[in-house]
């Protein structure tokens, strides 16, 4: 068991060869920790964090049925307007769905995979978390490679249903630390944090050749991406490979200046996605009929 990793009764502990992996399904249905050989591939969560009940300081989190925000927490759809509950402090908008909020099911566990359940009814007050109801799921695969998410939404209201899949995760931020991906455009924020109209990536926000982190400043959504992404720990002699499926069509990156972790999400869709489908092509949002389901996969492979 790597060092850092806080072991609880209420955590779901898996092991496949040199890795560890800690859910914790009742605080919205996130990863604790992940490690191989003892040394964290994810920012590791402290007894604070755990108690904190929060999974915004946890190591991943599921983004679903939406990524990212949705302007002041309104929106319209198919002619009808909806208001969401404001669920991130004294923030202006609506952020990362429901998932990361509410508690998940262990529909079945052995020693290394887990399948996680969660059911959104949206009668009464559950509407005002999102007004249509909806089933997820979450499966963790461990093997000798790394690890292996899948995340699902199947839409169980009696109408459409817009939707977007993420993950969260946020992985420990050394002074080397080094990052790879290729995207053909970002949209960035304004001071509100939502996105302005799309740019091609400046050179100070390019990571198509592997470099150092630095302090890019980002919070923002690129499109275009090509669903592979590289974290390079070199001291650590650690190189993680992030694979998606073609669903993930949008890479949010946050760096938080000052902090010891950064994030690198692939989403599907673009953040205030559902307020964007009359004039963004690419938003990527799906509209779900009844009883259909979207799901995705991401594969991150440790070298």
């Amino acid at each position: 068991m790597a060092a850092d990793m806080v072991v609880r009764s209420d955590l779901l502990l898996l092991a496949s060869g040199r890795h560890r992996l800690s859910l914790a399904p009742q605080i919205g249905g996130a990863i604790a920790d992940w490690s191989c050989d003892g040394v964290p591939l994810l920012r590791p969560s402290s007894e604070d964090d755990l108690a904190s009940g929060e999974a915004s300081r946890l190591g991943s989190y599921p983004l679903v049925p939406y990524s990212n925000r949705i302007d002041s927490g309104r929106f319209r759809f198919e002619g009808v307007d909806h208001q969401l509950a404001l669920n991130f402090g004294d923030r202006p908008h609506s952020i990362h769905g429901i998932g990361w909020q509410r508690s998940w099911t262990v529909a079945s566990a052995d020693p290394s995979r887990a399948h996680l359940l969660l059911d959104h009814d949206a009668r009464g007050d559950g509407a005002n978390a999102w007004p249509f109801s909806f089933h997820a799921e979450q499966l963790f695969e461990l093997a000798a490679e790394g690890l292996t998410a899948t995340i699902s939404v199947e839409n169980r209201d009696r109408r459409n249903m817009p939707a977007g899949l993420g993950l969260h995760p946020y992985f420990p931020r050394t002074s080397d630390v080094e990052l790879q991906f290729a995207a053909s455009s970002v949209w960035p924020n304004g001071a509100d944090y939502l996105p302005t109209g799309r740019s091609e990536v400046p050179a100070r926000w390019s990571y198509a050749a592997q470099r150092p982190l630095g302090e890019p400043g980002l919070d923002n959504c690129f499109a275009g991406w090509s669903h592979h992404a590289r974290i390079v720990w070199p001291q650590r002699r650690l190189t993680l490979e992030i694979e998606a499926d073609p669903l993930f069509s949008h890479l949010v990156v946050f760096t938080p200046a000052g902090q010891s972790f950064f994030a690198v999400e692939p989403v599907s869709n673009m953040n205030d996605g559902v307020n964007r489908m009359a004039t963004v092509p690419d938003h990527g949002v799906a509209v779900l009929a009844p009883g259909e389901r979207l799901s995705g996969t991401v594969r991150f492979r440790v070298q």
